[in-house]
């Protein structure tokens, strides 16, 4: 094992399609692997009741004069308490999606996943020992698959393109 990892270093140091294919495969397999880790805890984390100071969509980055050109992310505040303990939180979702100004539809769509109560109230899912760090939405089981899919895909044609 350690003898191919050498071989790949040298091919990918070579410029050679082969090396540049197994260290961005394998650079993709452990940074999804770590998300899909990292998404799974916080679907375990539990949840309390908060307030909604403010929520929408702005610009990202320098405002662009070509609409289609222009960038837009989610924005969030938000207030909770766990055991007593005031908390403010921004974090919407483990997904950050940065999307044009045609694809707007994609971060109402995030926006509308909030949970919102009866009573004007919004669930705030936070880490259990760490209840600073929050966020308003839990990963799903479909961003999971897409992140295992991201992480898989390239060593799958990685393996098929050059060991099949």
């Amino acid at each position: 094992m350690i003898n191919y990892l050498q071989d790949m270093w040298h091919l990918a140091a070579q410029a050679e399609p082969q090396g540049i294919w197994f260290w961005a495969a394998t650079y993709a397999a452990v940074i999804c692997g770590y998300s899909v880790v990292y998404q799974l805890r916080i679907r375990s984390w539990p949840s309390t009741e908060g307030e909604l100071v403010e929520a929408g969509v702005r610009k990202f980055g320098a405002t662009d004069l070509i609409k289609s050109d222009q960038d837009y992310v989610t924005t969030a505040l938000y207030r909770y308490s766990v055991s007593g303990q005031q908390f403010t939180g921004k974090r919407i979702s483990p997904w950050i999606i940065i999307a044009s100004h045609n694809a707007r539809f994609l971060l109402n769509r995030q926006m509308s996943s909030i949970e919102h109560s009866s009573g004007g109230k919004v669930r705030v899912y936070y880490h259990p020992r760490k209840p600073h760090k929050s966020f308003l939405i839990k990963p799903g089981l479909v961003g999971l698959l897409i992140t295992a899919l991201a992480g898989a895909l390239p060593m799958i044609l990685y393996l098929y393109e050059f060991h099949g």
